[in-house]
């Protein structure tokens, strides 16, 4: 888990700059959006990771369908609010 820790924060930092050089403003509720994306990014694979390892295919195949789909409504709520307040305000 460290690495994959080391390789969240490496993606992260990367799009941070990249938004800070394109201009990309947020704001504290699209942040707090953003990292419960990641968090249920993270349980996706861990539910669906740890229940391959335990032979429970169905399993695993249904919680990454459930944790998935909540991971990726999220993600699009969260790339309209910030796509909107920066169309707002330019």
């Amino acid at each position: 888990m460290f690495f994959v820790g080391m390789l969240i924060t490496a993606v992260v930092a990367a799009f941070v700059i990249w938004a800070m050089k394109k201009g990309i403003k947020f704001t504290w509720y699209e942040w707090l959006l953003g990292a419960l994306t990641i968090l249920f990014a993270l349980m996706t694979i861990q539910h669906y990771t740890g229940s391959l390892a335990e032979y429970q295919v169905t399993a695993a195949k249904l919680g990454g369908l459930m944790f998935g789909s909540i991971t990726l409504v999220l993600l699009a709520v969260t790339v309209q609010f910030v796509w909107r307040h920066n169309k707002a305000v330019r």
